[in-house]
């Protein structure tokens, strides 16, 4: 972001009804602290050139914000946006987005830089959901055992309570 002295660079994921996009990273003044994002924006898929982006999957630069109707100002009003799909299997999965406050700030190196990053960024993306899934499904794997195995204890002492007792009448007659 330093390199193409981008003011900011956010990430949209498109979230699992496939409906909105959910502001996932940043950089800039929408990121203060590493791994946080205060308030993340969720913009509805179309809506915006960021929804729009997602929805046709064609990236956008956009020379001068106050000329198109779609944008949306989000922290302050900027005057430049470039925005590019991330996609994998010919299916959209997120945006990367990025505003600046020079009006014709983009250029088409930056575009094809952003591209470049979302074709790498879309892999990434995938295997980190599969890996976070099949954590989630070991979880509860772990889970469903554990509460077998307190099932299992459980009738075991169910079945030894009464053999107990049964032996200790015994011991008493």
């Amino acid at each position: 972001i330093a390199r193409l002295e981008l003011e900011d660079c956010v990430i949209y994921l498109l979230d699992e009804s496939g409906e909105n996009l959910i502001q996932e990273a940043a950089s800039g003044a929408k990121n203060p602290r590493p791994f946080e994002i205060l308030n993340p924006i969720v913009i509805p898929l179309g809506k915006g050139i960021v929804g729009s982006v997602a929805l046709k999957k064609q990236a956008q630069l956009i020379t001068d914000t106050r000329l198109d109707p779609r944008y949306i100002v989000d922290d302050q009003p900027r005057l430049s946006e470039l925005a590019v799909p991330i996609v994998h299997e010919n299916r959209v999965i997120g945006v990367i987005d990025s505003e600046h406050s020079r009006k014709g700030f983009f250029k088409k190196f930056h575009l094809k830089v952003l591209q470049t990053v979302a074709a790498l960024s879309a892999e990434k993306i995938v295997k980190a959901r599969a890996e976070a899934i099949v954590k989630e499904k070991e979880r509860q794997l772990h889970e469903l055992n554990r509460n077998l195995a307190e099932s299992q204890l459980t009738a075991l002492r169910a079945q030894m309570n009464p053999h107990f007792l049964f032996n200790c009448l015994n011991s008493i007659n």
